[in-house]
């Protein structure tokens, strides 16, 4: 059975807590990882999981969780408040962030980002490609430490 990451605003996710420590943190999830230069300006390495859909970033030494990105994957579900926000249609995903957050999600790079900052959360979609019959979905999930 595949786990399932439930998102919640300033904390993280169920398994997955912001501040926790990499070593914790690749201790309670218990999966292959290997470090990457996603941040390429930042010293610290991030660790991919799940084949490279899971994303940590950290912060600091001890290396602490900074941030978390959930790409859509066979091998979890990712949830946001108990929302299966990836599968649903750009604008029914932009609804439900706005019905279960009460906060509006804005755009700066003309719809490919949306986030809402005071809570450390973000949806993207790499292209305009990614569409069906009801209009383009977004690839990732995200949520980081809000400074």
């Amino acid at each position: 059975m595949k786990p399932t990451f439930d998102i919640q605003p300033l904390i993280g996710c169920d398994q997955i807590k912001l501040h926790a420590s990499r070593d914790t943190l690749l201790s309670v999830l218990n999966q292959p990882y290997k470090a990457i230069k996603k941040y390429p300006e930042r010293e610290q390495a991030s660790d991919a999981l799940f084949r490279n859909d899971l994303h940590i970033s950290y912060k600091g030494q001890p290396a602490l969780v900074e941030s978390i990105e959930f790409a859509y994957s066979e091998l979890y579900d990712v949830t946001l408040l108990g929302e299966a926000i990836l599968s649903l249609p750009a604008k029914s995903a932009l609804a439900t962030l706005e019905s279960v957050t009460g906060k509006t999600a804005i755009t700066s790079d003309g719809g490919y980002t949306y986030e809402i900052p005071a809570l450390g959360l973000w949806l993207w979609r790499e292209s305009n490609d990614n569409f069906d019959e009801n209009g383009f979905y977004f690839f990732t999930i995200g949520i980081r430490v809000v400074a």
